[in-house]
């Protein structure tokens, strides 16, 4: 089988000139697959991004915040992008505490990503403003250096965004949701995925709880016991074509895999 026909990021594309990045969205009612609500502050992190391609193409995706002036996304989201709108530090998604607009994105994607295999699917963004800090915006910690090998198979995580409810939807979330999850270890995923390398991490979807089509590029994040915060382990990449509610795990790129990139990129990095 093509791994075209296998899988499918996770964005969602509106065609027409008509649209602007302000009008994706409205009176619309899907969201992460299953999910529950996401309270105010509950995400300070989490960011969406109205991304602009050539052509008049619009697309919705899910960023991380790590520093004032850094995000963590999926490569497959920014590619094309000509320009980006980031949503800071809301809950409802077109009513942000902040709201950044930047028509010449300063965006570094993994020199080995493959937009066919979406392996090394892993964006630095650098916003062009610095983040505001407040309840609603705070950075997430990425795990530390010493952390790199480190599988969190079988623990508790949780992913956000505002992508669609089910396979049904027609179109994305006007208010942020999230599922908790246990991750699966590759070995498992790779009974559904022939593809998954170190560099995936897999989410177990079991009940239909997963993420859907505009998740990508958010975070996954794991309540690390030991430090009492909460790590970005993974970045939502990608899920079965068939669908986001049959059961089929969703895989994320493994942030482990890239501390030493993100550090040389961003200057963010944790002993």
């Amino acid at each position: 089988m093509q791994i075209t026909t296998a899988l499918v990021s996770l964005l969602i594309v509106v065609q027409g000139g008509s649209i602007s990045c302000l009008d994706l969205g409205h009176g619309i009612d899907g969201r992460i697959s299953g999910g529950e609500l996401a309270e105010v502050n509950q995400f300070p992190y989490q960011v969406g991004l109205s991304i602009e391609e050539p052509n008049d193409m619009f697309c919705w995706c899910g960023a991380s915040l790590i520093s004032d002036r850094y995000l963590l996304t999926a490569a497959h989201c920014v590619e094309k992008a000509v320009a980006i709108t980031y949503y800071l530090g809301g809950v409802e998604r077109l009513t942000p505490r902040q709201l950044i607009r930047s028509t010449n994105p300063q965006v570094t994607i993994h020199p080995g990503f493959n937009c066919e295999t979406l392996e090394n699917d892993i964006a630095v963004l650098r916003l062009p403003e610095d983040a505001v800090s407040c309840d609603s915006i705070k950075p997430i910690r990425l795990p530390g250096i010493s952390s790199s090998r480190t599988t969190y198979d079988y623990v508790p995580a949780t992913a956000s965004g505002w992508g669609r409810m089910n396979d049904e939807s027609s179109a994305i979330s006007d208010s942020l949701r999230f599922v908790s999850q246990y991750v699966e270890s590759n070995e498992d995923c790779e009974y559904c995925y022939a593809n998954i390398k170190p560099t995936n991490i897999c989410m177990d979807t079991t009940g239909g709880r997963s993420t859907c089509t505009g998740d990508s590029g958010g975070p996954l994040v794991y309540k690390d016991p030991s430090q009492d915060s909460d790590l970005l382990i993974g970045i939502t990449s990608y899920g079965k074509k068939s669908g986001c509610t049959k059961g089929y795990p969703s895989v994320f790129t493994r942030v482990t895999a890239y501390l030493d990139w993100i550090g040389e990129v961003s200057g963010v990095i944790y002993s």
